[in-house]
C-alpha cells in the first residue's frame, strides 16, 4: 500500500493522479448535491451554430456522433464515461510505468509520457467494454421516460446535426413539454439536417427509436 501510495504521487504519475483526484471531488460534490448530475447524452454539437457553410457543421458533428458511437460516450452520459477513462488511464499510468520505466525514484519522464499511447489505447478500450451495460441502463430510461408519449403520427423537427438510418435524435411537440427522442430516417434522402421537419412513423421492434419521414419545407395546406 506504501509503495502503491509512493508511486501514484511520483513526478511521472503525479499529473494523473491529479486528474483522478478532481474526478473524486466532482462525484462527492454531485453526492452532497453541490453540482447537478447532467444525464444528457452527447449529440455531436446538436446545439453547436454552424458559422461557415452548410456542409462545415454537419462533417464535424459527423465525425463526433462516429466518434461517439465507436468509443462509446455517445451512448452514457460524458461524466461518467470520463470518470471511467480516467480511472483506467490511472491504472494503466501506474502499471506501465512500474513495469517498464526503471526502477523506482530513476524514473524516466520521456519514457512516461510515451506510455501514456498504449496506455490511452488499453483505457478507451476498457471503457468501452464497462460502459456498454451502462449505455443500456439509460437507454432504458429514456425509454420509460417516453413510454407514455402518444408519438407515432407526430411532427417535429431535428435536434442533431444530422439523422439518418443509423443515428438521430427529433423532438416532437407534445401537449406539454416536447419530447426529445431517438430517431432512425427510414424512407427518404441520405441524411436530414438539424431544423428539418420530420413526422414520426412507428416504433422500432425492441422501443429503443422511432422511426421517421421527412416533411417537405413547405408543405402544402
Amino acid at each position: 500500500m506504501i509503495e502503491l501510495f509512493q508511486e501514484s504521487l511520483a513526478t511521472h504519475n503525479l499529473p494523473l493522479t491529479a486528474l483522478l483526484g478532481m474526478v473524486v471531488l466532482y462525484w462527492l460534490l454531485v453526492m452532497i448535491g453541490a453540482f447537478d448530475f447532467d444525464l444528457d447524452l452527447f449529440d455531436g454539437g446538436a446545439d453547436t451554430p454552424d458559422l461557415s457553410s452548410p456542409h462545415s457543421g454537419g462533417t464535424l458533428g459527423g465525425a463526433m456522433l462516429s466518434a461517439g458511437r465507436f468509443f462509446g460516450f455517445a451512448q452514457v452520459p460524458i461524466a461518467i464515461w470520463g470518470s471511467f477513462f480516467v480511472l483506467f488511464l490511472w491504472l494503466f499510468g501506474l502499471i506501465l510505468n512500474y513495469r517498464l520505466n526503471g526502477a523506482p525514484g530513476d524514473r524516466s519522464l520521456t519514457t512516461a509520457a510515451l506510455l501514456l499511447v498504449p496506455g490511452c489505447i488499453g483505457s478507451l478500450a476498457l471503457t468501452k467494454l464497462v460502459t456498454l451495460p451502462v449505455g443500456k441502463f439509460f437507454g432504458a430510461m429514456a425509454d420509460a421516460d417516453s413510454e407514455s408519449l402518444i408519438i407515432q403520427g407526430q411532427v417535429g423537427i431535428v435536434t442533431t446535426t444530422s439523422l439518418d438510418e443509423r443515428y438521430g435524435q427529433v423532438q416532437v411537440a407534445q401537449g406539454g413539454a416536447p419530447a426529445l427522442v431517438n430517431a432512425r430516417l427510414h424512407t427518404g434522402p441520405d441524411s436530414l439536417q438539424k431544423g428539418d421537419r420530420i413526422r414520426v412513423l412507428e416504433a422500432s421492434p425492441d422501443g429503443s427509436f422511432y422511426y421517421v419521414e421527412p416533411l417537405p419545407t413547405n408543405p402544402l395546406p
